[in-house]
């Protein structure tokens, strides 16, 4: 049952993480995108980027999938959604296995 418990919590801290960094990525890029972060030296640059390294990969293949309507892209806020889902399902998998 230990077993159980530390890997579904290993998981759900794993994807809180990646929630984390998703929204870093969209408030980080508004922010450039707005021009309110002009220095591509400084430091909040240099972690949009970190984050642009990270996050880009996985809304890539959502935007395979997912179009963009016009300026908005949707990615983002699938990619969350889908993180959303997945830790609420791994949750109710652990109650129906440790309750079950």
């Amino acid at each position: 049952m230990f077993i159980i418990i530390a890997l579904t919590e290993i998981i759900i801290g794993v994807i809180s993480f990646l929630e984390y960094l998703l929204m870093g990525y969209i408030i980080l890029g508004w922010f450039v995108f707005f021009g309110a972060i002009k220095d591509r030296n400084g430091l909040f640059f240099k972690i949009y980027a970190f984050l642009v390294s990270k996050i880009e990969p996985i809304l890539s293949m959502i935007r395979r999938i997912l179009p963009s309507i016009g300026v908005f892209d949707f990615s983002p806020f699938v990619v969350f959604l889908c993180l959303h889902f997945a830790k609420a399902l791994i949750i109710r998998l652990f109650f129906a296995l440790a309750y079950g």
